[in-house]
């Protein structure tokens, strides 16, 4: 086949899928623009003519002419497309709850012929927020809410047309979104209280090994042992080699875990307690270079879906992602409560030494420490129960102790009292 007869037969297929493609977005234009009032005067226009004519009903007729005259008049409105600059410059991206930032909107309209019918709004949290255009620029400044923790989507600035009867309406986006994170509250913690043992270079634990910081015995030099470890005196002392023997330290791990089902949790302030001590806890492990790692019960699954086998880890590689992390978490977004989370933090995080199980008022002090237990022998394990404006209180039941605190200021206290308890 010559590439003319080629061309030939592939023209109509072409030309083809260009019309579809052209209706295609003419549909989608007219889905975008028409308003369910529209949708309504362009079906009374169709039932109108379409019924009237055929049975002679000349007032079907005449309300059918008005619907889709009215329609191609409103039309005329989003004849043009107005251009504009913008620019959202805001004054902080991360902020802390009742900080409230400010962002400055700029909007320059570099159209040819200015559109009276244009409005030009932004989205605050998803809500539009009218930005009045007076002249060919503008800046207003807009005041970003931080009443609650999470993420607040600012933008995008939108220009938006309609007609005065309210059929149509044509939007178009000229900004990206910009996110504003408001972080938890947070309590400063003081520096001894936060791991309950003190290690600097490690923790001694009961395995040896041959080179180590940890001091623990002598004994008899073996073929291949490190020559470096052998105490001169000892052996002169005893007449044969002898090398030391060091205890493994480890560094300590601290691991903060909370739910955030709704069967843990009273109400909302409770969680917001529970997400505030968290991050109170994680912020000074941080700072005092612990190793760390913050987790909460995994997303809940759709019908079906195989089980979750590991909670979901916050971001804790430094103070400003474990606070961004925290935004996003909301109550009632897990379906596994603190104990299925504590049986799955002690199965899949390795070489957990200290944990901070972080619970509302629900659960009673012997469901607390049965869930507590499961970390096994020779991990640390406190309970912090979080009871809006009840009275702070220490306990220790079956080795684990628990705190009850009822404002995130009793936290400091709360923890140096179980440093030295």
């Amino acid at each position: 086949m010559s590439p003319e007869e080629s061309t030939t037969f592939l023209g109509p297929e072409r030309g083809l899928e260009r019309s579809r493609a052209g209706v295609a977005r003419a549909a989608a234009l007219v889905r975008r623009t028409t308003t369910p009032l529209g949708w309504g005067m362009l079906a009374a226009a169709t039932v109108g003519l379409g019924v009237g004519y055929p049975l002679g009903w000349a007032e079907l007729v005449v309300i059918g002419w008005t619907a889709l005259l009215v329609s191609a008049f409103s039309l005329l409105f989003l004849v043009g497309h107005p251009r504009y600059d913008v620019s959202i410059d805001l004054s902080a991206t991360r902020t802390k709850v009742g900080r409230p930032v400010t962002a400055t909107v700029t909007v320059k309209d570099v159209s040819r012929f200015r559109a009276w019918n244009t409005q030009v709004e932004v989205e605050i949290d998803g809500e539009p927020v009218a930005l009045p255009i007076t002249g060919k620029q503008q800046s207003q400044e807009l005041r970003i809410p931080a009443e609650a923790r999470g993420v607040v989507r600012v933008g995008p600035v939108r220009s938006v047309r309609g007609d005065p009867v309210g059929l149509f309406r044509r939007r178009a986006r000229f900004s990206d979104v910009e996110e504003v994170y408001v972080h938890p509250r947070t309590v400063s913690l003081p520096p001894t209280s936060t791991g309950f043992v003190r290690d600097l270079e490690g923790q001694p634990t009961s395995d040896l090994t041959a080179s180590d910081l940890s001091f623990h015995a002598l004994r008899e030099y073996r073929p291949g042992d490190d020559r470096r470890h052998i105490s001169w005196k000892a052996s002169a002392r005893t007449g044969e080699l002898m090398v030391r023997q060091f205890e493994e330290t480890r560094r300590s791990h601290l691991v903060v875990a909370f739910g955030r089902d709704e069967d843990s949790w009273e109400d909302a302030t409770e969680f917001e307690l529970g997400v505030s001590v968290a991050a109170s806890l994680g912020v000074r492990a941080l700072r005092d270079g612990r190793d760390l790692t913050v987790v909460t019960g995994p997303v809940r699954r759709p019908p079906g879906a195989p089980e979750a086998r590991e909670p979901e880890n916050i971001p804790s590689l430094s103070a400003g992602r474990l606070l961004d992390g925290l935004c996003d978490v909301a109550l009632g977004e897990s379906d596994v409560g603190v104990d299925d989370l504590a049986s799955l933090s002690a199965a899949t995080i390795p070489g957990i030494s200290i944990v901070f199980l972080i619970v509302g008022s629900s659960p009673g002090i012997r469901e607390v420490t049965s869930w507590s237990q499961r970390f096994g022998l020779g991990v640390h394990t406190v309970a912090v129960v979080c009871d809006p404006e009840a009275t702070p209180g220490l306990r220790e039941v079956a080795g684990v102790q628990v705190l009850r605190i009822g404002y995130l200021e009793d936290l400091p206290r709360a923890l140096m009292r179980g440093a030295t308890a």
